[in-house]
């Protein structure tokens, strides 16, 4: 049976029709992949780190108003190139030489860090919820609790590593379902994603109950803290942007949209102005239902505040919270899930383009099995499913060292230390991206059918330098953030420096192939040398 290619570079059987999505999917899509983990533990990151309410109220509105612009910004981009892959596709464009750099780069990140670090950090949420499920407490609090100040080789191994270990249980059931059954995966996340919609409105709802205590809202946390240092921010807003990530989502399958420069735009603002006033409900809910000491009393983060919350809403019961917290459980799974079904996709397209010499075309390779099902009428129906087996297992292989070996050998809060990986690294590429945008105007200028104002690139791309700059600011009570971003840089530097071996190899054969025709040769070196000067330029300016 002949196949062509769908948008996730997964093959797809002859006559499979693509079915074109509305506005209301559209928003659905988007609000489902936005609403992760994050609005389940940050709040109380946030909240601990502000200290006043109404500012962290303000801060919150702040995100969304931000990543509606940079969302502005990519319905252009989509209305201009109306095809598949978000920023790979746009970097190509915008930054044509040396010829799939950019791209190369954003790939190689995307695929080594920022996707996997995310799912890392939704793994770590759902263990620390698992953990209060049986144990009733955060663990990081109570008599065996982790300190963040020492890696994972000086806390004890209860609770530290038993948390890695449930986050890698996760993981392995995650890409063990997928693997065995694509319709089965797509049922189960779809599942989950209801679970994490169903929750949040419990949260919005469920702390109208609470909204005439009004005690939280007269006074910051700490009675001496009326007015935060700047150096307590940097951690609050990485914590609110990793939360509204996922804004772009709708980029990466705009074939199944019939005019997207109509439907891109209003499906783009409808989901964030959605979640945006969910996420205000809910930090108003837990700031209102929440006792202060609940998040005074934790020597460090509250990451388990929507179980505290759920024992507040219901009488002060533990066993309420215990059981909703389950939800909580399920909900990061879900978003998990969706990630490590994306990923897969992006491992096989950027093997596509060979990005990976020696390992492409393995990753590159899709199990096919075929499927007898019966249809809604009883007729026999069959057909050929396919699973990427190599990319999974790669990017299996690639959370858990991140997860054991990463996360384990750095001072720093398992959960802060991804989040603010992830954020750090995917807000560099916002800002090449907006920056790009000018660029592609400037080429195509009559081109696009929609054009965001430039006022509003401009303001996405300076709230994006603010954010970088902020983020090394240290924290006022330790060094968390500059540890966050050290970390970093040793992870790009690794990932850019082998990105300059993969690429050099690869020229280097093209240069061998092509040994009798010296110009092909002198345009090989040439286009070598380019290219390790700009990921040597990356990594210096990563590092300052």
């Amino acid at each position: 049976m002949s196949n062509s290619n769908d948008e996730n570079n997964q093959p797809r059987n002859q006559g499979e029709s693509i079915e074109l999505l509305g506005v209301i999917y559209g928003i659905g899509m988007n609000v489902n992949n936005i609403i992760g983990v994050g609005i389940f533990t940050t709040p109380g990151i946030v909240w601990k780190q502000v200290k006043t309410p109404h500012v962290v109220i303000l801060l919150w509105l702040a995100g969304g108003i931000v990543s509606l612009f940079g969302s502005l910004i990519y319905t252009e981009y989509g209305a201009l190139h109306r095809d598949n892959g978000g920023e790979k596709i746009y970097l190509e464009k915008a930054y044509p030489s040396p010829r799939l750099m950019a791209s190369y780069l954003f790939s190689f990140m995307f695929i080594f860090v920022i996707r996997p670090v995310i799912i890392c950090a939704v793994l770590q949420s759902a263990a620390q919820y698992t953990w209060y499920m049986f144990v009733g407490t955060s663990p990081l609090d109570g008599d065996d609790k982790i300190d963040p100040l020492l890696n994972g080789w000086q806390n004890k191994f209860k609770p530290y590593w038993i948390l890695k270990l449930i986050a890698i249980l996760f993981l392995l059931l995650i890409t063990g379902y997928h693997l065995l059954n694509r319709k089965l995966a797509n049922k189960i996340n779809h599942g989950l994603a209801i679970t994490k919609m169903i929750v949040i409105l419990v949260i919005a709802l469920g702390g109208i109950s609470k909204y005439h205590n009004n005690e939280n809202w007269k006074k910051p946390l700490d009675d001496n803290s009326i007015n935060t240092a700047v150096n307590s921010y940097p951690i609050a807003i990485i914590q609110i942007l990793f939360s509204y990530n996922g804004w772009n989502t709708l980029n990466y399958s705009l074939d199944e949209f019939r005019n997207p420069e109509v439907r891109l735009k209003l499906s783009n603002i409808s989901s964030i102005v959605i979640v945006t006033i969910l996420y205000l409900l809910a930090n108003v809910a837990f700031i209102t239902a929440l006792p202060s000491d609940v998040i005074t009393k934790t020597e460090h983060f509250n990451e388990t505040i929507t179980a505290d919350f759920f024992k507040s809403i219901f009488f002060d019961s533990s066993v309420a919270a215990r059981v909703l917290s389950l939800f909580v459980v399920l909900s990061a799974v879900g978003t998990a899930a969706t990630s490590v079904w994306s990923g897969s996709r992006v491992i096989v397209s950027a093997a596509k383009s060979n990005f990976f010499p020696i390992f492409s075309p393995q990753l590159v390779k899709w199990r096919e099995r075929e499927i007898n099902q019966q249809g809604q009428r009883g007729e026999n129906m069959r057909y050929t499913e396919y699973t990427p087996v190599n990319a999974l297992l790669a990017q299996l292989a690639c959370c858990i060292f991140i997860i054991l070996i990463v996360g384990g050998s750095i001072q720093v809060d398992s959960f802060v230390l991804f989040t603010s990986i992830a954020t750090f690294s995917v807000w560099i590429f916002y800002i090449i991206t907006s920056l790009g945008l000018v660029k592609t105007r400037k080429r195509y200028p009559n081109n696009s059918p929609f054009k965001v104002p430039r006022s509003i690139i401009h303001l996405f791309i300076v709230s994006g330098f603010l954010f970088i700059a902020l983020s090394f600011v240290p924290d006022k009570e330790s060094i968390h953030s500059y540890i966050v971003q050290i970390s970093f840089i040793l992870v790009s530097s690794t990932a850019t420096d082998t990105t300059a071996t993969d690429t050099t190899t690869t020229d280097t054969t093209a240069t061998d192939t092509t040994a009798t025709d010296t110009t092909a040769t002198d345009t090989t070196a040439t286009v070598t040398t380019a290219t390790d000067t700009a990921i040597n330029t990356t990594a210096i300016v990563v590092a300052s």
